[in-house]
């Protein structure tokens, strides 16, 4: 006869509280990223008026713009190697104990 070891419910509960809140706090952090994008489009969208801005400026808003689309790729595969550490733990479709009460 094989042993099965179990968790026990508090310390399954407390897991899944544990993953529950780390996929909270990526999407936060999706969603901050979001805006930071968002503001930026809308200072391309006003410093990008054709017939006011110099050459000179416009390649100074494109490098300006190209250096926060790195970091937001950066971070955002930071974000994606943080929620593929986890990828095999979520509870399973039918859920652990904890997600079933």
């Amino acid at each position: 006869m094989d042993t099965v070891q179990t968790i026990p419910p508090r310390r399954e509960s407390e897991r899944c509280k544990a993953i529950t809140e780390l996929i909270e706090s990526v999407a936060k952090q999706q969603e901050a990223l979001a805006d930071i994008l968002d503001a930026e489009h809308h200072k391309v969208e006003k410093l990008c008026d054709p017939c006011c801005i110099a050459a000179n400026d416009l390649i100074c808003v494109n490098r300006s713009l190209e250096r926060v689309l790195a970091a937001v790729t950066r971070l955002e595969l930071a974000l994606q190697l943080k929620l593929d550490l986890f990828h095999d733990c979520l509870c399973p479709e039918e859920g652990c104990s904890s997600c079933r009460k």
